[in-house]
């Protein structure tokens, strides 16, 4: 779907075939001397089809044409080098650009192999999401990942036409997640910081170096915050449905993990020294068929997700992680 639903903005629905998410909604900003593009899709030929097809309908230059990135996900970082122009830029931020060229490096799947056995998968679990998870799947060249990106800061500004665009780095879904924000005109691009259909996912990317205070749950409830002070009219996300209240979804979204987190300190109380993939298997997911039928790139995701509610309570001392063999436990 292409449709103009700001003056000058463009939303261009960009299909996930095969993925709980759907779409992504890609935005195009026509400006005077610079256009902008956020957000681009999978690395795969539907997502190209469906996203040159919206910018040569739109007559979009892509030599007049910037990209921005709200975060490193292939979903949205997928096709970036391959539709962009030799004098586009692509802007991500720092955060997430230094982490791309950690998880999409020729050793991001062997650290990622450690990681799962951790987690509590079982081999033959390890070698499918080898196969199917789309973060790698579909993810942008790895030749392109140092030289062809722009990295940024907190601050960061852009004016494509009518909008001064400020970009507000907002961590949590991954380390360098940013939002557009328009303070003119009120309007955010929410990228998954903000998703009005479902919550985002909000896994665990701590290494031995991170502090507890940088936890990923931690950092994603305090950038929540941070944006609800912004005063926006029209708040524009990056999947499923495009608008929607930015206040009203912030606090729903912050009940949801305060939920989340009695949950999941109630499974351990039961079962404790679980697996997190076995605590993941008990918690309340949002699907009519059993944790066991769950494709293995979802587990990976939810696994991940209660492994940040997990860290958030150990940092607060709720809950004590343990180390059995190779995997991590807690009680």
């Amino acid at each position: 779907m292409l449709k103009e639903i700001l003056p000058d903005i463009y939303l261009i629905e960009v299909p996930l075939p095969g993925n709980p998410l759907k779409n992504l909604n890609s935005y195009f900003i026509r400006g005077g001397e610079r256009n902008l593009l956020v957000d681009t899709g999978f690395n795969r030929q539907e997502c190209r089809v469906a996203l040159t097809g919206a910018l040569d309908a739109l007559g979009a230059d892509m030599g007049r044409t910037d990209i921005f990135l709200t975060h490193m996900h292939s979903d949205h970082s997928g096709l970036a080098t391959g539709i962009a122009s030799p004098t586009s830029k692509i802007y991500i931020s720092a955060k997430d650009h230094a982490w791309m060229r950690q998880v999409f490096s020729p050793n991001g799947w062997e650290n990622l192999n450690r990681s799962l056995a951790r987690l509590g998968f079982s081999d033959e679990e390890v070698t499918e999401n080898r196969v199917t998870n789309p973060l790698w799947r579909y993810s942008p060249p790895l030749d392109t990942i140092d030289a062809a990106y722009t990295a940024i800061e907190d601050g960061f500004s852009l004016s494509p036409g009518l909008y001064r665009l400020r970009a507000i780095e907002t961590p949590g879904h991954t380390p360098g997640h940013m939002c557009l924000y328009a303070e003119e005109q009120k309007l955010l691009f929410c990228g998954d910081h903000i998703i009005f259909d479902i919550s985002p996912n909000i896994t665990s990317w701590r290494n031995e170096r991170t502090q507890n205070e940088q936890l990923a749950l931690y950092l994603y409830m305090e950038s929540l915050k941070r944006v609800r002070e912004l005063d926006v009219k029209t708040a524009l996300s990056a999947h499923r449905r495009a608008m929607g209240e930015c206040r009203e979804r912030i606090d729903e979204i912050l009940r949801h993990h305060r939920v989340r987190l009695e949950e999941v300190r109630g499974i351990v109380k039961k079962y404790p020294r679980s697996t997190v993939s076995g605590i993941a298997a008990r918690m309340t997911w949002v699907s009519r068929s059993g944790w066991e039928s769950f494709p293995v790139a979802q587990k990976w995701f939810a696994v991940g997700e209660a492994l940040a509610h997990l860290e958030y309570l150990a940092a607060k001392g709720d809950i004590v992680q343990e180390t059995e063999g190779v995997q991590l436990t807690f009680i």
